[in-house]
């Protein structure tokens, strides 16, 4: 799961309009991005090691939202930089990790402006080491786009992780041993990742 990517499907998320029914947001999806960062803290922290971490999601609802439940919780933080970006707002950036929120959630695989193949481009090669995609697998496999094909990928090279799977790590538990998680070695467990944030 911390490898170079993971696709986690966040199956129970729910688009919904944002406040100026412009843009759209999926509050599942900026708690789990939250979990997330909480454990990225944590596990910089213990090891002692510099990260860089960017949120990327292709609505601005969606990054007010993230923004509103994050806070200034990882402002001004030695070590721990966290930003969070529309698409747009994130070309020529890099960061360590990115976590993309996709948003997009429905049966019909209606994924909107979020097909363009340019927009993928720019929100998949942002990470230096691990890619992080939130995103409902049923919608974006229905979606007829480069988001399809990245789903199967995922699948295929044993990336792609329910939510439940995912949580279950997050909340200290190993799902498949069903014992604890040491805090620090939950990401830095991949030794190529360790050693590129040295």
């Amino acid at each position: 799961m911390f490898g170079p990517y993971s696709f986690i499907d966040i199956l129970n998320g729910r688009e919904e309009d944002g406040d100026n029914g412009r843009s759209l947001r999926n509050y599942v999806e900026v708690r789990v991005v939250s979990k997330i960062l909480k454990i990225l803290y944590k596990a910089c922290k213990s090891s002692g090691e510099d990260l860089s971490v960017g949120v990327i999601s292709p609505y601005g609802a969606q990054v007010a939202a993230i923004q509103h439940d994050i806070g200034n919780n990882y402002e001004n933080i030695e070590g721990f930089t966290v930003k969070v970006r529309t698409v747009d707002g994130f070309q020529r950036g890099e960061e360590d990790v990115i976590i993309v929120s996709t948003v997009r959630s429905n049966p019909r695989g209606s994924i909107g402006f979020v097909s363009d193949p340019k927009r993928t481009n720019v929100t998949i090669t942002r990470a230096r080491y691990s890619l992080w995609i939130l995103g409902n697998e049923r919608t974006l496999m229905r979606s007829k786009s480069a988001w399809e094909a990245l789903v199967h990928d995922a699948k295929s090279r044993g990336f792609f992780f329910s939510i439940d799977d995912f949580e279950a790590i997050l909340d200290g538990k190993n799902s498949q041993l069903d014992e604890p998680v040491a805090g620090s070695n939950v990401l830095f467990r991949n030794e190529r990742w360790r050693a590129n944030c040295s």
